[in-house]
């Protein structure tokens, strides 16, 4: 089976649908990310793409050593994997993972780990976990700069909550977070250099209010997949973007960057409609990136004029807009969000250049 760059030997013994991830394209995107970012002490990549401690080994061995956490369990996944900085990357409050926090830290005393916050009941919350056992912890403040889902909003607002951060017993400033999904899927480079620019002069008024009031700043992050590389050239920012190990369709409309897509779905074609010019592949919402509009789901790769127009559980309704696939043909997908596809299965498929099955990263961070 070769269909464009992917050679898969032997799909018929693999049952469908099943997640599979190319070793030597993963590979590459850790090599540009650090080329692009010149060093890999310029990043801290998520770790909720991915969710393996497979593919941190890799990015580990090749120098990446500072991860953000979407959940405690990708947390704790990456200190077991040798990680040297882990930063939580959204506000925690609920006293169970308050607890498994402050477990972490104590567990792993030779990690730097951090979190943002945006709210004083953030601090208050955290800062009586600390006291109780003792542990110490930074925090960065989340800046809202346009996104409206979490963040300090820009000015008086955010310069009064940096400052008072400090006010927290076992809690300490760090600088600031930024992660600016205002750019998300902007195709236009110059339209999301401009927002970045934007979000950098809010940052700059915050570092300078604090410089004026003693109080340190760090270290910044800032950026996602669709921003990270326009703050690369701040030296006191660090990137943090996620998709690029794993790279999807969506994600590649960015011609910019030379990421691949890494990882896919193999599929089959099950049924067809003449009439409705579609046919019906058994991937369904439980088998792809079920967050995206129906149209950007997965894409089917050497059609590109093949779109999803209907998706139950278990199966996709495609049109074929001129493809040519038939009943029993195996299919590769391309998902539309690589961070939502990875927990649909247990574990990925490792495939080589040469198409052949070499093992499994499992998904041991699947679960919060």
């Amino acid at each position: 089976m070769n269909i464009s760059e992917y050679k898969l030997n032997r799909p018929e013994q693999i049952d469908t649908p099943a997640m599979i991830t190319y070793k030597h394209i993963v590979n590459q995107n850790i090599s540009e990310i650090i080329s692009l970012s010149g060093g890999s002490d310029r990043i801290v990549p998520h770790a909720k793409t991915h969710k393996s401690s497979d593919v941190l080994e890799m990015q580990i061995n090749a120098g990446i050593k500072s991860f953000k956490c979407a959940t405690l369990k990708e947390a704790e996944i990456v200190a077991s994997a040798g990680a040297v900085e882990i930063v939580m990357a959204y506000p925690l409050i609920h006293p169970k993972k308050l607890e498994r926090l402050d477990r972490l830290i104590s567990g792993f005393p030779q990690i730097r780990i951090s979190s943002i916050v945006s709210m004083h009941e953030h601090l208050r919350k955290l800062s009586e976990v600390m006291v109780m056992s003792g542990n110490n912890i930074g925090v960065y403040m989340d800046l809202d700069t346009g996104m409206r889902r979490t963040g300090v909003q820009p000015g008086e607002q955010s310069n009064s909550f940096y400052e008072q951060i400090s006010e927290y017993k076992n809690l300490y400033p760090v600088g600031v977070h930024v992660f600016d999904g205002e750019t998300l899927y902007l195709e236009d480079f110059n339209l999301r250099k401009e927002i970045v620019e934007s979000n950098i002069n809010k940052m700059e008024s915050i570092w300078n209010y604090a410089a004026s009031k003693n109080i340190p700043v760090t270290d910044n992050l800032a950026g996602g997949s669709w921003s990270f590389r326009h703050y690369l050239k701040t030296p006191n920012v660090r990137a943090t973007p996620g998709t690029w190990i794993y790279w999807d369709s969506r994600n590649a409309r960015m011609t910019d960057l030379d990421f691949r897509i890494a990882s896919l779905v193999l599929g089959q074609v099950v049924d067809e409609d003449p009439e409705m010019d579609t046919v019906t592949v058994d991937i369904g919402s439980k088998a792809s990136s079920s967050d995206q509009p129906l149209e950007h789901r997965f894409k089917i790769v050497g059609s590109p004029n093949a779109v999803v127009v209907a998706q139950s559980e278990e199966h996709g309704v495609v049109k074929l807009n001129g493809a040519t696939l038939n009943v029993g043909d195996y299919v590769l997908a391309a998902p539309g969000h690589a961070c939502t596809l990875t927990v649909k299965f247990p574990h990925t498929l490792v495939i080589s250049e040469e198409g052949d099955v070499i093992g499994e990263y499992n998904h041991d961070a699947r679960d919060r």
